[in-house]
């Protein structure tokens, strides 16, 4: 049934017990009615112990600690899975089994959540829970423009530990204060160290392991553009673009010598400190122009990959020296399989790719076959969009996820960028990352979508969660009724950002009847937004779906008027605020063509 029509109701799977209304997110792996009921609300023993039921960590290890006894009661058991629990429902109470504090911290939210939405009587039963995957976590760019305000990632957070995820990353290049670096984030708005004091304290509260990600090699235009620091670019005077042959005036990338050591080394020294992990991923990704400068003749004798292991290696060598652990991204290091037991045996490589149809099996494979550890990043499909793609998303989460557990990975870290001027609104990574993070605790009961449970978490009255959940499922189909797809972007954002050749381009290959389709696919999303109550959700979503019908306007040959483009570029500057600080907002509203 068309989503459009409401003729659907997006409910979901309900768990197969008396009362269908309670619903779980994610699905349990094991539920099992056992006959008989318990009365709602239960008698006074019983609400003192829901009431008192572990919240955080630390209360969590004290539940655990302490014997207790009778029909409401928790028990440490070691024989469960690690973050698993067990909870057993009878008609005299409750009893919840946990191994560890963060399973017990799981196994409270399913009670209170299965108590909260029965009516009169709760059905025994018995539920087994643990995760497929140690390792489930998500990464945050907040370094393409877009500083979330402190409030709205501390409540994300919540959100991620709802979701069960346990290790959170902020993708960082110049989005924090370093002393003695002021003309490099002045104007961005960057994390302070008692923002990131606050964010860890709430992660290890809630069993988040907040991991520091700096960019160390390249993608560092934000810093070499400076005169103080362009000394140490592999191409001080700009670089030729490998993939578009583009000229690039600002260098990116560090030439891999002692000085950049030195430089990498002094970002640690200040970062580091502000977090308890014993991680750090130093990025490492897409060195671009590595062998067209400084280090061209290493690159000629020896190869480009060699020449980036070896500084890659004196990287670790870094960390290690700091008693951390190396996560790196791990594209350079999948170009060529054969030299990829060269890269230091302890550190933890990221294989990351975000179409739907990636490798990740021969890449994963490939890891397996050479005894490493390593990590699988999938991506939200945000970025470089204004509606998201959410197909492409939830195919790609699902090949990674089956890559994880066929090759034995650690887990997934996945991802949400904000490449070329974070232009995404806010709400369209809940479902993709909601639904990633459900595949990556169990797959086999998760693999078919709840988007109504998925956007819960990020809602601070989920009563209008079908609502907002329809709206994002419409914005995330508009790619499909588009024939001209674009890689890692959606063709709107393309047609609105892209350079002057390729928006021409797209545009003689748009057919009109699609154009005209395209915006009455869009009218009809608005008319979902607008019955989302949330003014906020309602607001961020609006402003993207008038940003996609712009941009397939002025591709129909009907350039909208200045006034237009002035009004919907308040309307988005508006919308930023709503959630993220001002630095980056002015530099994302210029690539957006709007004034």
């Amino acid at each position: 049934m068309d989503i459009l029509t409401g003729a659907r109701t997006l409910g979901v799977t309900p768990l197969t017990m008396r009362n269908p209304t309670i619903n779980l997110f994610p699905r349990p792996r094991e539920q099992t009615l056992c006959g008989g009921s318990l009365a709602i609300p239960p008698a006074r023993a019983g609400r003192e112990w829901l009431e008192r039921l572990p919240t955080t960590i630390a209360t969590a290890e004290a539940a655990l600690a302490t014997q207790s006894d009778g029909p409401w009661k928790i028990t440490r058991d070691s024989g469960l899975h690690r973050e698993g629990y067990r909870l057993e429902i009878t008609e005299a109470g409750v009893h919840l089994f946990a191994a560890d504090a963060r399973g017990l911290l799981h196994g409270s939210r399913v009670t209170r959540q299965l108590f909260a939405a029965a009516e009169g009587a709760l059905p025994c039963l018995k539920i087994t829970d643990y995760p497929d995957l140690p390792v489930r976590g998500f990464m945050l760019d907040i370094s393409r423009g877009k500083v979330p305000l402190l409030s709205e990632l501390l409540a994300l957070v919540e959100s991620l530990s709802a979701l069960r995820i346990n290790q959170f990353q902020l993708y960082v290049e110049h989005t924090f204060a370093f002393p003695g670096h002021e003309i490099v984030w002045r104007e961005a708005s960057p994390l302070t160290p008692e923002d990131l004091k606050a964010i860890g304290k709430r992660c290890a509260e809630l069993g988040i392991e907040l991991v520091p990600n700096l960019n160390t090699f390249g993608h560092l235009e934000r810093w070499l553009r400076h005169e103080p620091y362009r000394k140490l670019a592999e191409c001080p005077e700009g670089w030729i673009h490998p993939l578009t042959q583009q000229f690039k005036p600002h260098p990116s990338t560090l030439k891999p010598d002692k000085a950049s050591l030195e430089f990498v080394a002094g970002l640690l020294d200040a970062y580091l400190p502000h977090f308890h992990s014993n991680q750090v991923n130093i990025g490492g990704d897409e060195p671009w122009e590595l062998g067209q400068g400084a280090s061209k003749a290493s690159v000629t004798e020896r190869g480009k990959h060699h020449v980036y292991l070896e500084h890659l290696n004196r990287i670790h060598e870094l960390v290690r020296a700091r008693g951390k652990r190396m996560q790196f991204w791990g594209d350079i290091l999948l170009e060529d399989l054969a030299l990829a037991g060269e890269a230091p045996a302890e550190a933890l490589p990221v294989v990351w790719g975000y179409d739907a149809g990636h490798p990740f099996d021969t890449q994963c494979g490939r890891l397996a076959e050479l005894g490493r550890d390593y990590l699988i990043a999938p991506g939200t499909s945000t970025w470089q969009s204004f509606t998201g793609r959410l197909t492409n998303a939830r195919a790609n989460a699902l090949e990674a996820v089956a890559a994880a557990l066929k090759h034995s990975a650690s887990g997934v870290l996945i991802t949400a960028w904000g490449d070329n001027g974070n232009h995404q609104p806010w709400p369209t990574f809940w479902i993709p990352l909601a639904e990633a993070a459900a595949l990556a605790w169990c797959r086999e009961t998760n693999d078919t979508p709840d988007p109504v449970l998925a956007v819960l978490p990020f809602l601070e009255d989920g009563g209008d969660a079908p609502e907002v959940a329809v709206a994002l499922e419409a914005m995330g189909a508009l790619d499909e009724h588009i024939p001209v797809a674009i890689r890692n972007k959606s063709l709107s954002w393309e047609l609105l950002c892209g350079d002057d050749t390729t928006r021409a381009e797209l545009g003689l290959k748009l057919p009109v009847p699609d154009v005209v389709r395209s915006l009455g696919w869009l009218e009809a999303c608005d008319e979902r937004i607008r019955a989302i109550g949330d003014a906020r959700v309602r607001e961020e979503l609006g402003v993207g779906t008038h940003l996609a019908k712009l941009a397939l306007i002025t591709a129909g040959q009907r350039p909208p008027s200045e006034e237009t483009r002035r009004r919907l570029a308040e309307r988005y500057r508006a919308a930023w605020l709503l959630r993220a600080r001002p630095g980056g907002l002015e530099e994302s509203v210029g690539l957006l063509r709007l004034v």
